[in-house]
């Protein structure tokens, strides 16, 4: 899940997919426990999409990215962000 937002049809979640394509989903469709940051399973199926935790890759990613910002500052460098 990208980020939490108010929205006039209530609280919305921005989900975004792999290849950056994002969608909103009620905030109450939500995982219990979901949080900014969480990776989901984005099922679609005929009675519409449903969404799961991934509570391992979510793990496996912040593990990953921790990894990388204490590399980044053990060299005392900043890596080159291409937009």
């Amino acid at each position: 899940m990208d980020a939490i937002e108010d929205s006039p049809r209530g609280r919305l979640a921005r989900v975004e997919r792999e290849g950056g394509l994002t969608f909103d989903v009620p905030l109450h469709a939500l995982p219990a426990g979901v949080r900014e940051g969480d990776l989901l399973a984005v099922i679609e199926g005929p009675d519409g999409v449903t969404l799961h935790l991934l509570p391992d890759e979510t793990a496996a990613r912040r593990r990953a990215a921790q990894h990388r910002l204490e590399t980044l500052n053990a060299e005392g460098g900043e890596e080159e962000i291409n937009l």
